[in-house]
């Protein structure tokens, strides 16, 4: 019987392991145990809070460059997947920021002249 993690490779930094011709230099995906309805609501929120609205999360669930998104999508089903997205955006909602921009910078504000002030001025009419 093997022991957990018999079977994984110890980690070595890529930048001090040496490039051999057969490594693809590509990142590889192991399955883990975990709870996909936990993980489903983690990336739907984590990209609602980066700007992404219901109609463009729905989109990554289709997109090739999201793998994970596929297989969620194809274990909870489309429409589970909609409801799901609707559900999280309607309670968390969708971080936007929006901004102008001024190509023409405006010109600086004349300073206002200064008073000089001396103590001389001010106690002229003091008595000690």
């Amino acid at each position: 019987m093997s022991t957990p993690g018999a079977d994984f490779v110890p980690k070595v930094h890529p930048l001090t392991r040496d490039v051999e011709a057969e490594d693809p230099m590509e990142l590889i995906a192991n399955p883990v145990v975990g709870d996909p309805g936990v993980m489903l609501q983690c990336m739907i929120q984590e990209f609602a809070w980066m700007g992404w609205g219901p109609e463009e999360l729905l989109g990554l669930f289709h997109s090739p460059e999201y793998p994970v998104l596929n297989q969620l999508r194809e274990h909870y089903g489309e429409d589970a997947i909609r409801q799901r997205i609707e559900d999280l955006v309607g309670e968390s909602g969708v971080f936007q920021v929006s901004g102008v921009l001024i190509d023409e910078v405006e010109p600086e504000e004349e300073e206002p002249e200064l008073v000089p002030l001396s103590m001389d001025r001010l106690f002229r009419n003091c008595e000690v």
